[in-house]
C-alpha cells in the first residue's frame, strides 16, 4: 500500500471522526430544546402541578421534613421590612403592593384561602375583578384593563401573613433546609365602627411563582446599618422574620387552636413545636441528628375530649371559602 493510499484512507477517517461528535452534538441540542420546551409548556399550563411535584419529591427523597405554618403579625419590629412603606412612594413600595401589581399584570395567579387546606388548582383562582368588588377596592378600567392608584391598594390594612413552610434535611449533603412553600396575605378590618377587628385571609400565593420576583424587591436589612441591603427573598430565605406557629403538619391536619382549649395551652403547644425544631436543627449541627421521635399531643393521647378551637383573642379569622367569589 503505497504513502499516497494510507495519506488518504486517514484523511478519510478523520473527516468521519470529526463528522460524528458535530451530528450526535446537533441531536442532544435538538432533544434538550425539545424538552425544555415540553417543560415550559407544562409549567404554563399548571405552575403549581410542577411546583407542587417537587415539592412532594422534595419530601420523598428528604431523610426528614416538616412543614409549619406561622403567622408573621406585621407590628412586631423584626417583620417591618414587610409593612413599610405603607403606601407605595418614591418608587418603594411594600410586600403586599408588590403582589397586588403582580396580580394585575397577570405575572402570578392566586388562589382562595379555604380552612385547614390549600388547592392550587384553576377551579379556586381568584378573579381580581371580584375581587376588588368584593373588598370595595376603588378602582377604573380604562382600554380594558383595571387601574388602581397607589394610595387605593389596602396594602395598609394588609397587616399579616400566613406563611407555609418545609423544614427537611437535604438527603445529598445533609444539611438542614427551610424553604417558604406559600404566603397569604391577611387583611384586618373593622366592619362597624364598634366591633373587634377582623382578620380576612385573602389568598394564598406558591412562593415558588413569586420568587423570581421578591429576588428583586429590595428590602432594608438592618435598622442599624441602613447601608445593608437585601431582597425579600433573602429576607424569607434567611429567616429574619418573627412569627407564631398555629399549625404543623399532621395526620388530622388539625390546627393548634383545634386540639388545645386555652390560649395557655396554644401557647405551650407552640412552645414545644418550637423547641423541637430548635434542637432538631442544633442536634444535627453537631453530627447528632436523629429523626424528631413522633408525640400525641396532651389532648389526642388522652382521647377523652374532642378538639376545641380556642377563642380567638386577636380578632375572627374569616375563611374566604365562606365568601366564594
Amino acid at each position: 500500500m503505497t504513502t499516497r493510499t494510507i495519506f488518504i484512507l486517514l484523511l478519510l477517517l478523520t473527516q468521519v471522526f470529526v463528522l460524528y461528535p458535530q451530528t450526535t452534538a446537533r441531536e442532544r441540542i435538538e432533544q434538550r430544546r425539545q424538552r425544555e420546551n415540553s417543560q415550559q409548556a407544562t409549567i404554563m399550563a399548571n405552575p403549581y402541578a410542577v411546583q407542587n411535584d417537587q415539592e412532594e419529591e422534595t419530601m420523598a427523597n428528604a431523610r426528614w421534613s416538616r412543614i409549619i405554618y406561622r403567622y408573621l403579625d406585621l407590628s412586631r419590629e423584626a417583620n417591618a421590612p414587610l409593612y413599610y412603606p405603607e403606601i407605595a412612594t418614591a418608587g418603594k413600595m411594600n410586600l403586599f403592593t408588590h403582589i397586588f401589581r403582580l396580580l394585575e399584570k397577570g405575572s402570578v395567579t392566586a388562589y382562595e384561602y379555604l380552612d385547614g387546606r390549600e388547592d392550587f388548582t384553576e377551579a379556586y383562582q381568584i378573579n381580581l375583578q371580584e375581587f376588588m368588588d368584593r373588598f370595595d377596592i376603588y378602582h377604573e378600567t380604562a382600554n380594558g384593563s383595571i387601574v388602581v392608584n397607589d394610595a387605593d391598594i389596602p396594602s395598609r390594612e394588609v397587616q399579616g401573613y400566613f406563611l407555609k413552610v418545609l423544614y427537611y434535611v437535604d438527603t445529598p449533603t445533609s444539611a438542614f433546609r427551610v424553604t417558604p412553600l406559600a404566603i397569604c396575605p391577611v387583611l384586618h378590618r373593622m366592619d362597624t365602627p364598634d366591633a373587634v377587628t377582623t382578620r380576612y385571609p385573602l389568598f394564598w400565593i406558591p412562593y415558588s411563582t413569586l420568587e423570581p420576583y421578591t429576588r428583586r424587591m429590595p428590602v432594608m436589612a438592618s435598622s442599624l446599618n441602613n447601608s445593608m441591603l437585601g431582597t425579600i427573598d433573602d429576607f424569607f430565605r434567611q429567616r429574619r422574620y418573627e412569627g407564631d406557629i398555629y399549625k404543623a403538619g399532621n395526620p388530622r391536619n388539625l390546627s393548634i387552636s383545634q386540639y388545645t382549649s386555652t390560649p395557655e395551652e396554644m401557647k405551650a403547644e407552640q412552645k414545644r413545636i418550637e423547641n423541637e425544631l430548635a434542637d432538631f436543627e442544633r442536634n444535627l449541627d453537631k453530627g447528632e441528628s436523629r429523626t424528631i421521635n413522633p408525640r400525641l399531643e396532651t389532648k389526642l393521647r388522652s382521647g377523652s375530649r374532642s378538639p376545641k378551637r380556642a377563642p380567638n383573642v386577636q380578632g375572627v379569622t374569616q375563611t374566604m371559602r365562606d365568601r366564594r367569589y
